[in-house]
């Protein structure tokens, strides 16, 4: 009599105990993609009996991770909304991580959220590979496929109640994002028709997704070229996007890459003329791929803005801003690039957070942003929200009509956000913003309108720039600062660094030159530059350009400045010899696990390195 089919929990079972024998898995009846995975587990020594828990992030550095990934997030949210309700009614939960599997939200059925935090299935836990084993999200990562583990599947047989479908999401830029995790308990009985409905899901989910980032990056492009083979298909999330400037790809969606043949890797380097036959002029038309093969319907436009706002001729990087600024804010090959991605960033509407110390040049960053974007002829309004009473800042900002209240100007104010119109909003230290404040202002950039005081809505439309020396991320875990305004604000964060983190003689010179040392032949001796270079300059950039504006001005000239003509409190910071590196990287290690209690994963996920290189530097010698 024939052999009994083998149940899938018995080859499971018995495909562990051959993972340790030689031939590993080979010809075991179990998936490919799993058997991949568990020899990448066992390769890495990881047990299978090892308990599925651990330590998530802490409040602050949960929020922190959601700031640096604040895009996908923002992008992700109709997905997660719509998957959150499925997921309710099959009992399970959806999850969104980074590339790094690190969960970023987990939402879903209330009696599965809870079994699932028993194995940490929960915001700010990891489920790489390295950390979970054989599981959804951290193998859709490795495989950059989607993914589906059943059961026993999963590596470690803590996690052997969960059925998990994981879908990988890539940027326009063909980078690895993160994961959409569909999540469920095996046992229950909606498990049989999770499996299926799950992987469709999934998919539908992250195609709506990745074509919503394409279409947001070809906005900044000369190009956008929409693919698909049956042309009813176009305008859908089910077309191929593609963005192009100077007939190079610059940006696509993975649906694109696909219809073309192409990889990743082709963004950024291949000539549109070089895949698609049949020219790139505006309009609907049928191209065909390069080898013939097949013809695609294409609808080919430019993209266009939200005003009527001409761009002015490109200039050159020595056009666009000056190498220094009368008060002192230096363009070097550190604060450059800063400025450059920020002025992209304007030019596609998308609102700019500075952050920095006092004194390192905020408002004049804001100036060269401005001077350098599309917008450059309309006005730029500036509102420092620390230094207006805050009875006054919500009619300064909004503006009111004529008669709202006792002692109103005579016609009304309109407000700095209506004076803004057409050009830039700066608003600096929007930490020190009142929360009743927050709330408006945060009506006004989802409604494009502006309320004054006693009137009606105007629409009103700005480039956004905001800057703070406030820990903003603190102040939403403290509930001093509202969560959604600052995830409005955060769409790209700009962090001007402090003086100490800079080099210190060609801004020296730069400034020095700038204030006509060079014409009144002053310089500065050696032994004075050493003590400047040693200095932390806790006021900064303002700091240091007082100072030598300062001595350039009381110097005669042809004089040459030496210490005896510093100030008397400028004395060097630092005067004991600078740790080694091998100091600096136990300090760094030994703190990393005494903030995470001892936890090697959570230390090495903090320093951004694997476990087993954590485990190699704490060995002594």
């Amino acid at each position: 009599m024939a052999n009994a089919p083998q149940s899938p929990a018995t080859a499971l079972a018995k495909a562990r105990e051959r993972l340790g024998e030689a031939g590993g898995l080979d010809g075991a009846p179990i998936p490919p993609i799993i058997a991949r995975s568990w020899r990448r587990c066992a390769d890495r020594g990881l047990r299978a009996d090892r308990p599925a828990r651990q330590d998530p992030l802490s409040r602050a550095d949960l929020t922190a991770l959601r700031d640096r990934h604040h895009t996908l997030m923002h992008l992700a949210t109709p997905e997660l909304d719509t998957l959150h309700q499925a997921m309710r009614d099959l009992g399970g939960m959806v999850l969104l991580t980074n590339d790094r599997g690190l969960i970023l939200d987990a939402r879903g059925d209330a009696g599965f959220v809870r079994r699932a935090r028993r194995v940490s299935l929960q915001a700010g836990a990891g489920w790489g590979e390295d950390d979970e084993g054989t599981n959804a999200v951290g193998t859709a990562l490795a495989e950059r496929a989607l993914v589906q583990v059943r059961g026993a599947e999963h590596y470690l047989i803590d996690n052997a109640f969960l059925i998990c479908t994981a879908m990988p999401v890539m940027d326009p830029y063909g980078t690895l994002a993160g994961v959409i995790d569909l999540s469920g308990d095996t046992r229950a009985a909606q498990s049989d028709a999770h499996g299926p409905s799950a992987r469709g899901l999934a998919s539908l989910a992250v195609a709506h997704l990745e074509h919503r980032w394409a279409a947001q990056a070809a906005e900044r492009h000369e190009l956008v070229v929409r693919l698909h083979a049956h042309p009813g298909w176009l305008g859908t999330p089910q077309e191929g996007l593609l963005a192009v400037d100077d007939g190079v790809l610059r940006a696509a969606s993975p649906a694109a890459l696909a219809l073309l043949g192409l990889d990743a890797a082709a963004i950024g380097r291949v000539r549109l003329d070089s895949v698609l036959e049949g020219g790139l002029g505006r309009g609907d038309r049928i191209l065909r791929t390069a080898d013939g093969a097949r013809p695609l319907h294409a609808r080919i436009t430019t993209p266009g803005r939200s005003r009527p706002v001409a761009r002015r001729p490109a200039a050159t990087k020595e056009a666009r801003a000056p190498a220094t600024a009368k008060d002192g804010m230096l363009w070097d090959a550190t604060t450059r690039p800063l400025l450059d991605r920020a002025v992209l960033a304007l030019d596609a509407g998308i609102p700019v957070l500075l952050q920095g110390e006092t004194g390192t040049g905020k408002e004049v960053f804001v100036r060269a942003a401005h001077a350098a974007c599309a917008r450059a002829q309309a006005p730029l309004v500036a509102v420092n929200c620390a230094a207006i009473p805050e009875g006054l800042l919500e009619s300064e900002l909004f503006g009111y009509e004529d008669g709202a209240f006792t002692g109103a100007r005579r016609g009304g104010h309109r407000g700095q956000i209506r004076q803004a119109d057409g050009g830039m909003l700066f608003l600096d230290e929007i930490g020190d913003m009142p929360p009743a404040l927050q709330a408006r202002l945060l009506r006004v950039l989802q409604d494009g309108e502006v309320t004054p005081v006693g009137g009606r809505p105007v629409k009103v439309d700005f480039l956004l720039v905001t800057a703070t020396h406030r820990d903003l991320a603190a102040a939403v875990a403290d509930g001093r600062f509202r969560a959604d305004l600052y995830y409005r604000l955060k769409h790209l964060v700009v962090t001007l660094p402090p003086l100490r983190e800079r080099p210190l003689d060609g801004i020296i010179d730069a400034l020095l030159a700038s204030f006509g040392a060079a014409e009144r032949d002053v310089r500065l001796a050696p032994a004075a530059r050493g003590i400047l270079c040693r200095h932390d300059w806790p006021g900064n950039l303002r700091e240091l350009a007082n100072l030598l504006r300062t001595l350039v001005a009381l110097s005669p000239p042809g004089c040459l400045i030496t210490p005896a003509d510093l100030p008397p409190d400028l004395a060097p910071a630092h005067t004991a010899p600078a740790p080694s590196l091998r100091t600096r990287e136990e300090d760094a290690i030994r703190q990393a696990l005494e903030r995470h209690r001892g936890n090697i994963s959570a230390a090495a996920r903090e320093l951004g390195v694997h476990r087993s290189t954590l485990h190699r530097r704490m060995r002594p010698g």
